[in-house]
């Protein structure tokens, strides 16, 4: 018989994905792979969807960004490859964000940029979660004073939070998974697999009373969207429930 195999989808960091499909990348003006929302500069490159009142840009709805699509993107391409002036490419390079032609585009069942999902350890586990800590723990901005926020927690409260966590080592069934670390003391060490039981075993019990309600009830709706994620099936009503809990948190993250 014929064996027809279908490549059903490419996965990677942003880095690997960015070259694999011939983008400027997440530090351009047109960083997202998914969607035409242009960022806007201040001491670096960033993408509010509302952006602060002194910068001349567009405003947009997180419910419904301006999404590319693969005749867009092949329309971008023969402009950029068409223009025989250098300055002039360069600028359709930095309006479209897209550099070259990959050559997955001679791949018939390859759609840009559908085809190029975002997979869950690197868009949650070892990203949000990551960044969220950092917030909490008063370390995310370099600038100590944008760190002066409520939902920081003292430093006193996260060795409590880390003893309680070693303390749970040994009451855990040993074939529901591996210990969590500390996260005081290892977090700069932690596991895509330590980081996603953070999200949904440990940090609504432990942040519970600790992190101010208007937080923690905010970021419950994360906790909340991964678990629908971690699913083995996820129905169309999952799907619906997911993106309105992550709405809803962009939201409260934004204000």
């Amino acid at each position: 018989f014929i064996l027809r195999a279908v490549i059903v989808n490419w996965s990677g960091d942003t880095p690997g994905l960015t070259k694999l499909m011939g983008l400027t990348g997440h530090n351009s003006y047109k960083g997202c792979r998914y969607c035409n929302l242009k960022g806007v500069h201040t001491n670096h490159i960033y993408y509010p969807t509302t952006p602060p009142t002194n910068i001349n840009s567009k405003k947009y709805f997180p419910s419904n960004l301006p999404s590319r699509t693969h005749e867009e993107w092949k329309e971008r391409l023969k402009k950029i490859h068409k223009t025989k002036f250098e300055k002039e490419r360069s600028k359709l390079i930095t309006k479209y964000g897209i550099t070259k032609r990959s050559i997955l585009f001679d791949l018939s069942t390859t759609h840009f940029p559908d085809s190029f999902t975002i997979d869950i350890m690197h868009l949650f586990y070892e990203n949000i979660a990551k960044y969220m800590f950092k917030h909490w723990t008063g370390t995310f901005f370099s600038d100590e004073s944008l760190n002066r926020e409520p939902y920081v927690l003292a430093r006193s409260v996260w060795l409590d939070i880390g003893k309680q966590m070693h303390a749970l080592r040994k009451d855990l069934p040993s074939n529901l998974r591996s210990p969590l670390r500390n996260i005081m003391q290892h977090h700069r060490r932690y596991k895509a697999e330590e980081w996603a039981a953070w999200i949904t075993m440990y940090s609504l019990p432990l942040l519970k009373g600790r992190l101010p309600s208007i937080y923690y009830n905010g970021w419950s709706l994360f906790v909340k969207a991964v678990q629908l994620c971690q699913k083995k099936i996820i129905t169309a009503d999952d799907l619906d429930n997911i993106n309105d809990l992550i709405l809803k948190f962009y939201n409260h993250y934004e204000q």
